[in-house]
């Protein structure tokens, strides 16, 4: 068998809504620090009914600040800041360093909402104890999110399978020979015609940039 990992180049995500928004804030590499996302398919189609994207910065003296973006009923209700500017969540970092409470408000004018956040290296999970009070909040009371590739990655998706097989078409048959790893980064082509199947670009140790075709579910990233 052949293991390959990547280093790629990044590109622009095609899939997503990007949240961009000014923090005044001294940056940390703290857990919380980055761009996490949860996605609600609302039947076999596999579309999504509901996505909920959070950005946060972690200061170094253990501040939170961010802002979120929720979009549900398949773009119907967006509760987002038109101009990706406003921070509407602010907490603070437990001693722990691995769980927060924040308050946040929603777009739609809902006030004085308390989150609790708790996170491991790629998860985020977010659990409304307090809710807003006002007029409305479309927002999700109880989600897990994935943390999203950084700049570095962008463009990328990281291996989620243990093992993941490369093939020559969008097909397990023939059995594939080559596999990444999880942890390993795939820069996407394009998907096949049956959404199941990424074509992919990956860089072999040798420095040899090869495309394949990778199952979506390999790297969780299933249209």
């Amino acid at each position: 068998m052949n293991k390959i990992s990547s280093a790629l180049i990044p590109i622009k995500m095609i899939v997503g809504i990007a949240l961009a928004y000014s923090v005044n804030v001294v940056y940390a590499q703290g857990p919380f620090s980055g761009d996490w996302k949860y996605v609600e398919r609302a039947d076999a189609s596999g579309k999504p009914y509901s996505t909920f994207e959070v950005r946060l910065t972690e200061s170094a003296d253990g501040r939170l600040q961010g802002a979120y973006c929720f979009v549900t009923q398949s773009g119907n209700r967006i509760d987002c800041d038109p101009d990706r500017k406003a921070i509407n969540i602010t907490g603070r970092v437990a001693t722990d360093g691995r769980s927060a409470e924040v308050h946040f408000y929603s777009f739609f004018g809902g006030k004085d909402g308390v989150a609790e956040l708790a996170t491991t290296d790629d998860e985020l999970n977010w659990r409304v104890i307090q809710n807003p009070r006002g007029d409305f909040f479309y927002g999700p009371y109880k989600v897990k999110l994935q943390k999203e590739p950084t700049d570095e990655h962008r463009g990328e998706r990281q291996v989620k399978a243990a093992k993941a097989y490369l093939y020559d078409q969008p097909s397990t048959l023939p059995v594939a020979r080559t596999y990444v790893v999880k942890g390993d980064y795939v820069k996407l082509l394009r998907v096949s015609d049956d959404l199941k199947f990424w074509r992919v670009e990956y860089v072999s140790n040798s420095g040899a940039v090869i495309e394949r075709w990778i199952d979506c579910r390999a790297i969780a990233f299933c249209p």
